[in-house]
């Protein structure tokens, strides 16, 4: 099944929860925009998805993701210099040198591995708008992502801290906030949910 047959796919997922909460004295929930929900990833693949506008693409592990989102979505993905995704290390400058001039750009805030030590497939998630400072970000069900039990690390960006919970609904045992960990330890590929703080 090609990407964008798998993102038409993705869209009939039920059951998946977006999570955006609004952080202050209330710490009320915020109902965001309706979005197009995230791709499943395909045993392989390394995906993206902005939790703010529903724009996502995966790409076969080891491919470009920052690039492949620059040319197929129209946006910068917006990853620090020298970090992993897909695979890859990210050369931060050489993306933005050859992403054309107006892209939009969209900020990863977390990325979940397959692999210790941030290796093997990921996931990365990102937002065009807003931080951690003031909105916390997440998935209740990485299920329909095609993460049940396949998270061994995370890094975490821009000023966030990101927790795995082994249930759904940000339930059971956790492990997190924390901004990086190359092993996720007792909770090695246990992850059924995912959310990202400041």
């Amino acid at each position: 099944m090609g990407r964008r047959a798998r993102a038409a796919a993705g869209a009939a997922v039920l059951g998946l929860s977006i999570t955006v909460t609004a952080l202050g004295a209330s710490a009320a929930s915020a109902a965001g925009p309706a979005v197009a929900p995230p791709p499943a990833a395909a045993a392989g693949e390394s995906c993206w998805y902005a939790v703010d506008t529903g724009q996502s693409l995966c790409v076969t592990t080891g491919e470009d993701l920052v690039a492949a989102v620059a040319e197929e979505k129209g946006v910068l993905l917006i990853i620090p210099n020298g970090e992993t995704v897909s695979g890859r290390k990210v050369d931060a400058r050489r993306e933005a040198a050859l992403a054309p001039a107006g892209l939009l750009a969209s900020t990863a805030v977390s990325t979940i591995y397959d692999d210790n030590n941030y290796g093997g497939g990921s996931y990365t998630m990102s937002v065009s708008s807003g931080s951690c400072a003031t909105t916390a970000f997440g998935f209740t069900d990485i299920g329909p992502l095609g993460w049940y039990n396949r998270v061994s690390s995370f890094k975490s960006y821009g000023g966030c801290k990101t927790a795995l919970f082994s249930s759904t609904n940000y339930g059971g045992s956790t492990t997190g906030y924390s901004t990086s960990l190359s092993s996720v330890g007792s909770m090695n590929d246990l992850a059924k949910s995912w959310r990202v703080s400041g």
